[in-house]
């Protein structure tokens, strides 16, 4: 399993992402499990769930290398979360990628 962070700006409410990869070099296909968009104003930090479960690889599963993933609308809000620390930029995204 790996796990990305990429700092951003913030980019307000989401409701949809897109991920997509160009299927270049041989093996360049992987599991996508869920994007996790953690964001963090002041003292307040929420937390938005795009599942996947699927493959972005030309050879498995549906054979597509896009996927427009929609927000989990049972995602968690976390509030006073780690109360007068700035550990988080103001939005993070991760991302669970698992490649076999």
């Amino acid at each position: 399993m790996d796990i990305f962070c990429i700092k951003a700006v913030s980019l307000g409410v989401l409701e949809k992402v897109l991920i997509s990869h160009d299927g270049a070099g041989p093996g360049s296909g992987w599991f996508l499990d869920k994007i996790v968009i953690k964001h963090k104003e002041g003292e307040e930090a929420q937390e938005v769930v795009f599942p996947c479960n699927r493959w972005l690889d030309e050879y498995q599963d549906d054979g597509k290398t896009e996927r427009e993933l929609t927000a989990n609308k049972h995602g968690s809000s976390m509030k006073t979360f780690l109360k007068g620390k700035s550990c988080f930029p103001t939005t993070v995204f991760y991302t669970t990628v698992f490649a076999v």
